[in-house]
């Protein structure tokens, strides 16, 4: 089962994930080669995927991955209104 699938159905409100390399022709991506973003049902849903073991062991297995460890990370939040 993908990793994504298995978040959500630990994860209460946690909704979409998508993942693409980055296809911008635009020069402004800082070595960043590829992205995803994951949809939650409002904002404690997002701070419960924060704060779960799950979310915690994900992170780590991803951050062990990157070249430079976390310096190959970018995370943030935004809030988009429907």
């Amino acid at each position: 089962m993908p990793l994504s699938k298995h978040l959500r159905r630990l994860i209460d409100g946690m909704g979409k994930v998508e993942f693409s390399a980055n296809t911008s022709p635009e020069p402004f991506a800082r070595g960043f080669t590829h992205g995803f973003t994951i949809d939650f049902r409002d904002a404690a849903a997002c701070d419960a995927y924060l704060m779960h073991e799950a979310h915690s062991r994900a992170g780590a297995r991803l951050v062990a991955a990157l070249e430079g460890g976390t310096d190959g990370l970018m995370v943030f939040n935004l809030e988009i209104s429907a």
